[in-house]
């Protein structure tokens, strides 16, 4: 019979498309896991991957189980987590976070270790144009992240963490005395994708206050840009990090731009499905943002 490990580990497979990559999620070897999925299709009678050389993906039976083990693994937790004892939560939260907002998450996983003894969190970097949909999905339980400019899907609750303000940052040294607007023009200016939630924010924002630029180049991390300004490759306008040293950086020429409404939005999503636990990282994660000081 199919256990409820073995469906975790099922899931982990259909979404790392590999024994060797879900191995590592679910604390076994490959060969463990791959034990495990043999076990579950003869349980099933039927197979649940096509497997071309070390590479799986879900065949049509599979993709039809997929929402069912999903089902399975939430009404088991909800089981084990209907504890009269709210300050005793028990289970599992997949959680994930933008890279400049994993050493938050990593922080509140720290501090939920020590208050619930029972409740385990397991962070992961992502990109924030993945995590809404991941977290919709199924994929993931909750995730920090930038807040999409589509509304909230149904099932899933957004908190407002805080807010991070959009900033002028140049080469300090190089730029001296040099106008912020002829900057803009006469450098290249580096900028976050537009396929980004931070990338397509910024455009707007940048349409709507006609801030004009030059030669332009895209990049996916804020944290990229401003290591690239730090060499003196361009200028850049990114949100200035709640949890960022470049403030204290002397290389880097940091401007605030004086638009209350030049910022992007970073919070907490999660799925209603595991609120009962996901309430109590999500608490956490408030008490953490309350005692670190707004930037600028």
């Amino acid at each position: 019979m199919a256990t409820i490990r073995a469906l975790r580990t099922f899931l982990c497979v259909a979404q790392y498309g590999s024994f060797a990559a879900a191995a590592e999620k679910v604390g076994l070897t490959p060969a463990g896991v791959s034990q495990q999925m043999r076990l579950l299709e003869d349980s099933l009678g039927h197979q649940l991957f096509d497997r071309i050389g070390k590479k799986l993906s879900l065949n049509e039976r599979g993709l039809r189980f997929l929402p069912r083990a999903r089902q399975l693994i939430d009404q088991f937790d909800e089981l084990i987590t209907s504890s009269d004892d709210a300050d005793d939560p028990v289970g599992t939260i997949n959680a994930e976070a933008i890279a400049s907002c994993m050493s938050l998450l990593v922080k509140a996983t720290l501090h939920a270790r020590k208050r619930f003894r029972r409740l385990t969190i397991r962070p992961a970097v992502g990109y924030s144009t993945d995590l809404s949909a991941r977290v919709e999905a199924g994929q993931s339980d909750a995730a920090v992240a930038v807040r999409s400019p589509r509304p909230i899907a149904a099932g899933t609750l957004w908190t407002t963490l805080y807010l991070e303000p959009f900033v002028f940052i140049a080469n300090r040294q190089s730029t001296e005395g040099l106008d912020r607007e002829r900057l803009m023009h006469e450098r290249l200016f580096l900028r976050p994708s537009l396929t980004t939630h931070t990338g397509a924010s910024l455009d707007r924002f940048l349409k709507d206050k006609r801030i004009t630029f030059g030669e332009s180049l895209e990049m996916q991390l804020s944290r990229t840009l401003v290591e690239l300004v730090e060499q003196d490759a361009g200028v850049t306008i990114v949100p200035l990090g709640r949890f960022s040293s470049w403030e204290e950086n002397p290389r880097l020429r940091i401007e605030h731009l004086g638009f209350p409404d030049g910022r992007r939005e970073i919070g907490f999503m999660e799925s209603e499905r595991k609120r009962q636990l996901t309430s109590q990282l999500r608490q956490l994660l408030i008490e953490l943002c309350s005692e670190q000081p707004l930037p600028g």
